[in-house]
C-alpha cells in the first residue's frame, strides 16, 4: 500500500502537505502512512480510493478478481458490457450457450 500512495501522489503531482489537506489531517499524519509507520483508517483509505477514482482493492495492492457465475443472469449492480451497453437478460443467457455449445464441441 505505502508505494501505491507515494505513486498516486506523485502522479498527480501532489505533496505530502496537498494530501493531508484533502483528507483534513496533518500532514506527519499523513507522511507516517506513506512511510508504514501508522495505518490510515477505513474512512482515510476511502477518502484516498475516491479522490484518486480507484478501488480500495488497487489502493492496497489486493488483486481483484471477481467470480461471476453466467449460469444466473447477473444483478443490476454487476453487470456485463459491451461497447458501453450493458447486456440485457436474454444477451446474458445467449452468451452462456453459445458458451455451453462450444464446450460440447471441443
Amino acid at each position: 500500500m505505502l508505494d501505491q500512495l507515494i505513486t498516486l501522489r506523485k502522479k498527480k503531482k501532489l505533496t505530502i502537505q496537498n494530501m493531508a489537506d484533502i483528507l483534513g489531517i496533518a500532514k506527519s499524519t499523513y507522511a507516517s502512512y506513506e512511510t508504514g509507520y501508522r495505518q490510515p483508517p477505513i474512512d482515510a483509505l476511502i477518502k484516498i480510493a475516491d479522490f484518486f477514482k480507484t478501488s480500495l482493492d488497487t489502493l492496497v495492492d489486493r488483486p481483484y478478481k471477481p467470480n461471476i457465475h453466467l449460469d444466473q443472469p447477473q444483478e443490476a449492480n454487476c453487470c456485463l458490457i459491451i461497447d458501453g451497453e450493458a447486456l440485457t437478460e436474454e444477451e446474458q443467457k445467449e452468451i452462456v450457450a453459445f458458451i455451453k455449445v462450444r464446450r460440447n464441441l471441443d
